[in-house]
């Protein structure tokens, strides 16, 4: 029961740290803070993608895909979640 309650706690806090940094990476491409040099930090990487499959069932139709593609500010949010947690 601990374990899997220390390894749903990563999840999260991994995932956090995806979505804090890639929002941060998005609002750094939007404003330009500091310049024409972020560039390469907010540039994305297609790492996957899953076209979108369509289920229908004649009275509920049902899309799934994914699609990840991080940039350098959402992979830093990573490290620095995994380190917060390391710190727990």
């Amino acid at each position: 029961m601990l374990r899997s309650r220390k390894g749903l706690t990563l999840f999260l806090f991994m995932v956090t740290g995806a979505v804090v940094g890639g929002l941060v990476g998005d609002m750094l491409q939007k404003t330009q803070f500091f310049g024409e040099g972020t560039k390469f930090l907010v540039q994305k990487y297609e790492v996957l993608m899953i076209p979108p499959a369509v289920f229908d069932f004649y009275v509920l139709k049902f899309t799934a895909g994914l699609d990840f593609s991080p940039n350098l500010v959402s992979i830093l949010g990573l490290v620095i979640a995994f380190y917060l947690f390391e710190r727990l």
